[in-house]
Order: structure tokens, then C-alpha cells, then sequence
């Protein structure tokens, strides 16, 4: 299994305004957001809200997770750059030619394991749907699934990525290639320009005639300095 198909999700951006229509879109205010999200009476104090995140909870809204994703820039436990020593075991697994149900069982627990340090992670998210789905879990696959795709909505509604005015606002640099792969956009040679806190990922040609997409990460390289 080389790649785990991004399918269950694609209906989502059939209907999602994208590509120009700026009217829908809102930049994370993160003072207001750290404010918020710092306070025990509000509704929206982390460790509460992120518990029930943890718990798949599928009564969080939209708005929660914009409090959510950009507010685990100020969580205590937030460190973009770290590495799960599991990511190994999945590639040991991953580089079989069939799975069988143990190994989607293996899977799962180790992206448990790293979603504990990646919790908005879109590429280990997608991943654990699909292993649940493979092992009967319909439940449990929903419940990532919508985490997924809150996430993802998430993103998109903080701008249209064309120019750096409207770039799309993202927590982890590996958020970048998550996204465009959703989109079904190619990545150019893997090109990953960084200019005063924004990354720029040219992309290959594409119907939309567009030759590639500014995310902003000021905000990240600030917190993990």
C-alpha cells in the first residue's frame, strides 16, 4: 500500500467556495484566538475544547475548530518539528505489497500513537479512517472522517492561497502537501520556497491554470522560535 486514497473526503470541495471567491474567507485573528482559548469561562478554553476533540467529538462546529487548529499554536505540547519514532513501523508495513487485518490493526494503534503528537495531522487522520473502515469500525471511521474534513474546511477558510494577501494559513509545513494532495494538485519537484514567514509550492499544470499556491506560516516559525 503506497498511498492511502484520499476519496471519502473529495465531496467536500465540490461545494466549498475555492479559487477566487474571497468573500467567504476569514484569517485567524490569533490574539483573539489565544485570548479565548486561554480563558476558563469561555466556551471555547483549550483543554476543554480539545478534549472533546480527542473524544471525536462530532458536535464541534466550524468555529470550534478554527479555535481548535490555530489555537494549538499556543498549546504547551504544540512542537511542529518533532518526529514519531513511529513513522517507522509504518513504513516497515507499508512497504508490503498486500495487508491483511492485523497489519491495518498494527496501523492503527501507531497512528494513535502519533496523532497524540500530531493531533491535526491530515495525511495520519485520512489514514486512520481507512485502517477503521478495513477493520469493521464504520463508527469510528465517521468520526475521523469529520475531524478530517473540519480541519481541512478549516484551512480553506482562511484564504485562497493565490497571492500572499490570501495565502492559506497552516499550523505545520507538512499542512501544505496535505492540502494540495486533497485538492489533487501535484506538487512541482517537491520546490518549497519560504519568504517572510510564507511558503510558496509551485504546483504542476492543472485545468485551473493555476501555477502554484502561498501558504502563511508566520505565525508558526514566531511560536516555534
Amino acid at each position: 500500500m503506497k498511498k492511502i486514497l484520499w476519496a471519502s473526503i473529495l465531496s467536500l470541495f465540490m461545494c466549498f467556495p475555492i479559487f477566487g471567491q474571497d468573500d467567504a474567507f476569514q484569517k485567524p485573528d490569533y490574539q483573539k484566538i489565544q485570548s479565548v482559548t486561554g480563558k476558563q469561562s469561555s466556551e471555547y478554553y483549550y483543554p476543554q475544547l480539545f478534549e472533546r476533540y480527542r473524544q471525536h467529538d462530532t458536535t464541534l462546529n466550524h468555529k470550534d475548530y478554527r479555535m481548535l487548529y490555530y489555537g494549538y499554536l499556543f498549546h504547551p505540547e504544540y512542537s511542529p518539528d518533532t518526529r514519531s519514532e513511529y513513522r517507522d513501523s509504518l513504513k516497515s508495513i507499508y512497504d508490503q505489497q498486500k495487508l491483511n487485518a492485523k497489519d491495518f490493526r498494527k496501523i492503527i494503534e501507531y497512528e494513535k500513537q502519533i496523532l497524540e503528537l500530531h493531533p491535526f495531522s491530515m495525511r495520519d487522520l485520512n489514514t486512520l479512517a481507512y485502517c477503521y473502515s478495513q477493520t469493521g469500525k464504520q463508527e469510528k471511521s465517521r468520526k475521523v472522517d469529520y475531524k478530517l474534513n473540519l480541519i481541512i474546511e478549516t484551512i480553506l477558510s482562511s484564504g485562497d492561497g493565490l497571492e500572499e494577501e490570501s495565502a492559506w494559513h497552516v499550523i505545520n509545513v507538512s499542512h501544505e502537501y496535505d492540502l494540495l494532495d486533497v485538492l489533487g494538485m501535484q506538487v512541482d519537484n517537491e520546490q518549497h520556497l519560504r519568504k517572510e514567514g510564507y511558503d510558496y509550492l509551485k504546483i504542476e499544470d492543472n485545468k485551473y491554470g493555476i501555477s502554484g499556491f502561498y501558504f502563511n506560516v508566520g505565525k508558526l516559525l514566531e511560536t516555534s522560535q
